[in-house]
């Protein structure tokens, strides 16, 4: 009877303590991701005096946090600061991506704050919005004072994956909006954009035996706008279709050389005849293009020098003046250490029509960066699909 109790007290304590046994306890993986971006920027403008910089801009911090669910599901948790444009008024720090996922072989779900579909591709630029205008659907709801604007939003994003090499996307997003009153503040975060994408990428595992087509795709991207004088809906939605490609010309380990290139057609609205603004320039029907040249040097299996020529075109044919724009960017990037590269870059654009009233004839920008990262895991339980880092962009794809 003694001996009966004892052991009755002993199990009551060994539950009240979650014994190993009923409450196991699975430990996440921590992820740590770092990008320090810092150059010396030189503007020569017709427009302005020359102006010199010190530019700490899309250095960033990111960290993550990844969980074994039930069955072959994986969860995970990123959080991640950004210190943002030096014109912008988002203050010293951005928080760019703010988001929980869940995943397994071919399925992907993703909530929260990241960056938004706006591109399909990255290309070889020191930043990511060095060729902005070009590379990514712009935000109507925007006043243009920020480039965030163009690349972050709340995301929700259904993502299946054929065969581990084709990717079809289904998103809705809310592009931030620029409040009426410059003293408010944005407060309504409903869905202002709907769409899809199709795409066919070979995967990075493959890096070191590329065919020749490395990837194909094109995106859908429609912005639900309040456009006066209409009541459809369909009508009021502001149209855009992407298509990009990247091609393996010469997938040598050594001496490797590719050619990347998209192309955007904004179907715009009838209404817009002249761009005075942000908002009606993103609103104008255009066509743009965006392509470039690199050479990857690999010495002992790792990008040792990198040369990029990038050339970017976009005509608005429904303006009743004639418009463009033009922008040229060469750039080379030598690796100093390991994760930690110097590079120079020389940024030539130029404004015809209305687009010479609002951004100036021509300008010349000369940068000289530094560029450090760290990607980082500790309690490692999963292979990588993609490491944190890739959320950033990267100037060596």
């Amino acid at each position: 009877m003694l001996r009966s109790k004892w052991f009755l007290i002993l199990f009551v304590v060994f539950i009240g303590a979650g014994g190993p046994t009923l409450f196991a306890q699975v430990s996440p993986e921590i992820q740590l991701g770092a990008r320090g971006v810092m150059s010396f920027n030189t503007d020569v403008a017709e427009h302005k005096a020359t102006s010199a910089v010190n530019d700490f801009s899309d250095t960033g911090l990111l960290l993550g946090f990844r969980q074994k669910l039930y069955n072959n599901f994986r969860g995970q948790l990123v959080i991640g600061m950004q210190f943002p444009d030096a014109n912008s008024d988002l203050g010293q720090v951005f928080f760019h991506q703010t988001f929980l996922k869940i995943e397994d072989k071919s399925n992907i779900l993703k909530m929260g704050r990241s960056r938004v579909r706006s591109a399909l591709i990255e290309f070889p630029t020191l930043r990511d919005d060095d060729a902005l205008y070009f590379t990514d659907v712009l935000n109507p709801f925007s006043s243009g004072e920020k480039t965030e604007d163009n690349q972050y939003g709340n995301v929700l994003e259904l993502a299946h994956v054929f065969g581990q090499r084709t990717w079809l996307r289904v998103h809705g997003e809310h592009f931030t909006e620029t409040p009426v009153f410059p003293a408010t503040t944005e407060t309504d975060f409903s869905l202002n954009a709907v769409g899809f994408s199709l795409q066919y990428r070979v995967p990075e595992t493959q890096i070191w035996n590329r065919p020749f087509l490395q990837q194909i795709g094109i995106g859908f991207n429609n912005f639900l706008t309040d456009r006066p004088g209409y009541t459809s809906r369909t009508d009021k939605m502001l149209k855009n279709v992407s298509f990009s490609t990247v091609l393996n010309l010469r997938p040598d380990p050594v001496h490797f050389w590719d050619f990347r290139m998209q192309g955007i057609y904004n179907a715009g609205f009838k209404e817009i005849e002249n761009v005075a603004a942000f908002g009606e320039l993103a609103r104008a029907k255009a066509t743009a293009g965006f392509a470039s040249l690199r050479y990857l040097y690999r010495k002992l299996e790792r990008p040792t020098l990198q040369l990029a020529l990038s050339f970017g075109y976009k005509t608005f044919p429904d303006l009743l003046h004639s418009t463009d724009q033009l922008q040229v960017v060469a750039n080379s990037f030598y690796r100093l250490g390991e994760n930690f590269d110097a590079g120079f870059q020389v940024q030539y654009s130029r404004n015809t029509g209305d687009l010479a009233g609002l951004f100036g004839e021509s300008e010349t920008r000369f940068q000289f960066g530094l560029v450090y990262a760290i990607d980082r895991s500790w309690n490692r339980q999963f292979s990588d699909r993609n490491s944190l880092l890739n959320l950033e962009h990267g100037y060596i794809p």
